[in-house]
């Protein structure tokens, strides 16, 4: 029920004083009480009763009172608040770490963990972590009470009072099994919904929406009724629970009746008992009532901690200003125990080469760079920056000397100038110009109202897909980084816009590392060394006039285009 993550996560602080007030009160409860039954017993037994010391009692309780609840209410929001900051904190960082690793949750399952997850972590942790502490020293200060006035009924209620968490405890077993099915119909419905929304034109134009449209309900009407089912077993429990708390209180209400008329208790201890016998039960049928919450948290809770838990690519701690050459050795990967992605590949690539790689789609060209990128780990082999083996860089290094643009870059709905400024925060107006003019944009901004001030729409909506992918290329060299992988960013551009782009990697590749993905050959019959792989080996390598003069796979592979390039020589 209690999982010690959390509190190694947050301070302990908030929540012993927000118990520890919630004591008080309960306290100011009983002294209030207490003055109420003292009257009355006084006036049963005809003695005369002074009510200005109840009134005052009264009025002083109930300010008391008031200011507790309200320091109670703040010390639940900073405990929320902290949980809250530290764990949504801890998942992005997690998030950040692990990138487009193996490893990393869908987009649609990360939004909903580090949002309706965190908030039902957070009203387990504030609220019912509390309450449960607070019902147990609550039980024991009202038993501590009435044990002055008679002890066997007492004993009575303290016994009755364990039966509530004995029920909830047996509900949480059952409970358990559906929660997680719970959890995992949420998650799924949320990726759905993420899902269909992203392709809602796609489905349109194929008419697919109306059976997405079905299997979303379907998929909506199972997490109504597992929903339902959750609800309806803690309605149950709650209506137990209320069985046993009425019955505890009659109880000890009805053995203190008897003891008073054996003579065995004071009217005040009859009273006592009648004034505290509810309120013996109302800290744990508080409890019971956030039994959902408390389900919900600790589901959110154990899925949390294993996202946080999961393995994250180990850097080294050699830093590196500088590569001027990248080696496979025997490199072989696989995603999984049975299949390799890559197999046998030694290649390199050098400073002041235009390197090409080459292949059909599942061939290991994507691969090849996150392995380089060091986003997997798990290869047999050897990557060797310069003389320094890829394990032992450090992530600042190869953050610093790597950058890698393809197609799924963003561009934020901000200025031009503040999308460029992502790739150096330090560069001056006069280099933003300038990497605009080397992507040949320049005529474009100062063709707008407020040229590098000019806001664009999300994603670059209001761009032509050729000024996108030059606007992104524009915010990379700005980043001035040794090695640049290059992964299809001429797809989906206009030839002009593709001229353009290739021109400005080849004066690139003059003094940088620059590897160059592509589908298409006349993008890569300009390179230095070009690599074509199938199905994760390498089954060529050679200059474009070394690979065109063969026969192979190369020639095969791009057959229509070697014949429409041939045709326009």
């Amino acid at each position: 029920m209690i999982d010690q993550r959390l509190f190694k996560l947050t301070e302990k602080k908030n929540l012993i004083k927000l118990v520890l007030v919630r004591l008080f009160s309960l306290a100011l409860s009983i002294i209030m009480w207490w003055q109420i039954a003292g009257k009355l017993a006084n006036y049963l037994a005809g003695e005369p009763v002074n009510l200005l010391p109840l009134i005052l009692t009264l009025i002083a309780v109930i300010i008391l009172k008031a200011l507790s609840n309200k320091w109670s209410e703040r010390l639940t929001y900073r405990a929320s608040a902290d949980l809250r900051l530290k764990l949504r904190h801890q998942v992005m960082t997690k998030a950040f770490r692990l990138g487009k690793s193996q490893e990393q949750l869908p987009q649609a399952t990360l939004a909903q963990l580090s949002v309706d997850g965190i908030e039902q972590l957070e009203i387990y942790y504030a609220r019912f972590l509390p309450q449960l502490f607070y019902c147990v020293l609550a039980s024991l200060l009202i038993f501590a009470t009435l044990v002055q006035f008679a002890v066997f009924p007492a004993i009575i209620l303290l016994i009755c009072m364990p039966l509530i968490p004995v029920v909830i405890m047996s509900v949480m077993k059952i409970a358990k099994k559906i929660l997680d099915k719970y959890w995992t119909r949420y998650t799924d419905l949320g990726a759905k919904f993420h899902e269909n929304l992203s392709g809602l034109a796609t489905l349109k134009a194929y008419h697919q929406d109306e059976a997405r449209q079905k299997n979303a309900k379907d998929s909506a009407e199972q997490f109504r009724k597992i929903t339902m089912r959750l609800l309806s077993m803690q309605l149950n429990s709650i209506t137990v629970m209320d069985i046993i708390s009425y019955s505890g209180a009659a109880l000890g209400i009805g053995l203190a009746l008897i003891s008073y008329q054996n003579g065995q208790i004071s009217i005040m201890g009859v009273l006592m008992f009648v004034l505290l016998g509810a309120e013996f039960f109302i800290p744990m049928r508080q409890l019971g009532s956030l039994f959902h919450v408390a389900m919900n948290g600790i589901s959110a809770c154990k899925k949390l901690f294993d996202y946080l838990a999961l393995p994250e690519q180990i850097y080294g701690e050699k830093d590196m200003n500088h590569v001027s050459e990248i080696q496979f050795k025997h490199v072989d990967f696989g995603y999984t125990d049975y299949a390799l992605a890559l197999k046998d590949v030694s290649l390199e690539f050098k400073k002041g080469h235009f390197t090409a790689i080459v292949g059909q789609s599942g061939s290991g060209k994507s691969t090849l760079v996150q392995l380089m990128l060091h986003r997997f780990q798990d290869y047999q082999g050897q990557i060797v920056w310069d003389q320094l083996e890829l394990q032992e860089l450090s992530h600042k290094s190869l953050t610093n000397l790597s950058t890698l643009v393809d197609n799924k870059g963003y561009i934020y709905p901000m200025s031009i100038r503040d999308n460029l400024l992502l790739g150096n925060k330090t560069a001056s107006e006069t280099e933003l110009w300038r990497v605009l003019s080397e992507v040949q944009l320049i005529d474009f901004v100062k063709g707008r109202p407020y040229q590098l001030d000019e806001i664009l729409n999300e994603n670059g909506s209001d761009l032509s897909g050729g000024q996108r992918q030059r606007l992104l290329l524009a915010r990379a060299l700005l980043k001035k980084s040794d090695v640049y992988i290059f992964d299809e960013i001429t797809s989906g551009v206009d030839l002009a816009s593709e001229e353009i782009i290739l021109d400005c990697l080849k004066q690139l590749a003059q003094k940088k590392i620059i590897i160059f993905i592509s589908h298409r050959l006349y993008n890569v019959l300009s390179a230095d060394q070009i690599y074509v792989f199938e199905n994760g080996r390498i089954v060529e390598a050679g200059t474009p006039e070394e690979l065109q003069a063969q026969t192979g796979y190369f020639n095969n592979y791009f057959a229509e285009e070697v014949e429409v390039f041939s045709g326009g020589q």
